[in-house]
């Protein structure tokens, strides 16, 4: 059986967003200026961004892997009922 994985660069872009809005996050704690306050929308939405397409792929590979399966399942039942006529 072929076993699907999430497609590496997807996760690394995902990955990577997150990073990004973190350090956001930490240059806005870091200096505590109301003129940074823009940081924090901006890192929420890059985190929030990354999480979201690192769902979206592992739901992609989970759903590949499960046609996968379904097919195995329909031939080893096509070739048991064969089997049973014979």
């Amino acid at each position: 059986m072929k076993k699907y994985r999430p497609n590496t660069t997807a996760v690394v872009v995902g990955i990577v967003l997150m990073v990004i809005g973190l350090i956001m996050w930490l240059i806005r704690a870091a200096f505590n200026q109301n003129s940074l306050n823009w940081l924090i929308i901006w890192g929420l939405l890059c985190v929030c961004c990354g999480g979201l397409e690192l769902t979206i792929v592992a739901f992609i590979a989970l759903r590949k892997n499960d046609l996968e399966i379904q097919k195995q399942v329909r031939a080893k039942e096509a070739q048991e009922k064969k089997d049973k006529q014979k």
